[in-house]
């Protein structure tokens, strides 16, 4: 930690602010906040308790959200903040990196780190800032003509902090900046926070790795249903008992597994599998069976390809080389829509929801392909398509009974982050697969939250009798549940076997889980 003295001049005021969504949702409750100069503060806090809704307030780009300030203040270097003029706060100084790694994909690294330049004051700040950026992140400076689409999520990250750099920022806004990351990529965002911070940059720090914000803070505090439950100094919190059991403990066991029905479904068997951009393998003869009725776990460092493989699995991309084949059916040439209706539904790492629309209509969505009234009728309500919706929302609500969600008719946008999970899930399920990919369900989630899907996934194998193939990075989750585990790395399958074996192979010890093992 720097160890910023706690009476240094505040940078950043914030004095019971208080937000709202659609003029009706609460998020912020009267939320005060001190950020002295040159501090890192972190703000800690289950999905949903506001903290981004925090950084949204203090970039000015709630309005872009549905979202608005309804009292309390903010100070910005002793003055008033704007309220809804992101670009001009941005020029002054405080600069945010969103959640989610949101680089533009088709702009290549250099077009990306010029964008970001645009807030910055004169030339001379641009070419200093590009030249720190270059000496944070060589990786950049070698792939600046690459599109930022094809950057791994590691690389996608050190992007969007190094764009933001580029606009000399005075205060530095931090959302989830380790979400998703292997182990190893969140110690090296730790140490670039830490470096940016010396040189000067007082940092605010969103983050659901407590460990590693606590490891780097001076000062945190802790949001509760949008209000303030703890704060203090870093080594407070870390210290508090509080802090330990909410977001440091052990991850909850698994409850036992339900007796499972029979699986319908086949085996998924993955041979030889290359896929190539350019002059770039993602993957190089990748093979694997997952099996009927298991839970197969494919993990491996950030950018190993895992993505990459799930992608062409569900026909989004196109192998180069190699044969997919589920049952007696060759996946490689089908078109998504081709291989749902063979069985096999996906989930994505970011969540791909309708944020405006309700848990109900977001599931009815996946059922629509096994509905045969069609849209028109369905629109006309026809009492035969009427009927036949009536079937479709029972079936729908059985199933996200059995995930544990009861609120359907509320906005997927008004959710925890870590409930809009388990809809993604739900509506997976809704489109009654045999085989689900899962790509990253519990990316970002606390340790309640993960609980809280692994007894989802778990229930829903037991009562649909599906196969599923399962990226992930947390560890404790992926080797709790799978029967079967196939590690990457390079775009190389490097081992395959039970997870017991996995966890004793060196190649895997090296390459993946690292002093953690």
């Amino acid at each position: 930690m720097v160890g910023v003295a706690v009476t240094a001049p505040a940078v950043l005021d914030v004095h019971d602010l208080r937000v709202s969504y659609a003029g009706a949702v609460k998020a912020l409750r009267g939320v005060s906040l001190c950020v002295p100069e040159g501090a890192v503060v972190a703000v800690l806090g289950n999905n949903g308790a506001g903290k981004s809704t925090l950084l949204r307030a203090l970039s000015g780009t709630l309005p872009a959200q549905g979202g608005a300030i309804t009292g309390g203040t903010i100070q910005f270097r002793g003055r008033p903040l704007p309220r809804d003029d992101a670009a001009s706060i941005a020029r002054g100084g405080l600069v945010q990196v969103p959640e989610g790694r949101r680089v533009f994909s088709n702009l290549t690294v250099e077009e990306n780190l010029r964008a970001g330049a645009l807030a910055s004051p004169d030339k001379a700040a641009r070419v200093e800032a590009r030249a720190w950026v270059d000496e944070l992140f060589p990786i950049l400076r070698e792939r600046a003509s690459q599109r930022a689409g094809l950057l791994s999520g590691g690389e996608q990250q050190m992007l969007a902090i190094g764009r933001a750099l580029m606009a000399s920022p005075k205060v530095l806004l931090l959302d989830e900046p380790s979400l998703g990351l292997a182990p190893k990529i969140v110690e090296h965002v730790g140490a670039v926070i830490r470096e940016i911070n010396e040189r000067g940059v007082t940092v605010v720090l969103v983050e659901q790795n407590a460990a590693m914000a606590l490891s780097v803070a001076d000062r945190a505090v802790v949001l509760e249903v949008g209000q303030v439950a703890l704060e203090g100094t870093a080594d407070e919190l870390a210290e508090s008992e509080a802090v330990k059991e909410r977001y440091l403990g052990v991850a909850k066991t698994v409850t036992a597994t339900p007796q499972r029905v029979e699986s319908s479904a086949q085996p998924l068997d993955v041979q030889g599998l290359s896929v190539r951009f350019g002059g770039l393998a993602a993957l190089s003869d990748v093979s694997f069976t997952v099996e009927p009725g298991s839970l197969h776990a494919l993990i491996g460092p950030n950018g190993a390809g895992k993505s990459t493989c799930l992608n062409v699995l569900s026909g989004v991309y196109e192998a180069s080389a190699g044969s997919v084949r589920y049952g007696e059916r060759e996946l490689t040439r089908l078109r998504p829509h081709r291989i749902a209706a063979l069985g096999v539904a996906r989930t994505f790492q970011n969540i791909a929801l309708s944020p405006r629309v309700s848990v109900l209509d977001n599931l009815l969505v996946a059922r629509h392909r096994l509905m045969r009234s069609g849209f028109i009728a369905d629109g006309l309500k026809l009492p035969r398509a009427r009927r036949e919706r009536e079937a479709h929302e029972a079936r729908v609500r059985e199933i996200a009974a059995l995930l544990g969600l009861d609120e359907l008719e509320r906005p997927v946008g008004t959710l925890p982050y870590g409930t809009r999970k388990r809809v993604e899930l739900a509506r997976a399920l809704c489109a009654e697969p045999e085989l689900l990919l899962l790509d990253e369900p519990v990316a970002g989630m606390v340790h309640d939250e993960s609980a809280a899907m692994a007894e989802a996934i778990t229930h829903a194998r037991a009562e649909l009798g599906i196969s599923v193939l399962l990226v992930e990075h947390d560890m404790t989750f992926v080797m709790g549940m799978a029967d079967r585990v196939t590690v990457l790395d390079f775009g190389k399958r490097i081992a395959d076997g039970t997870p017991a074996e996995v966890q004793r192979d060196p190649e895997v010890l090296t390459a993946y889980l690292g002093g953690a093992a």
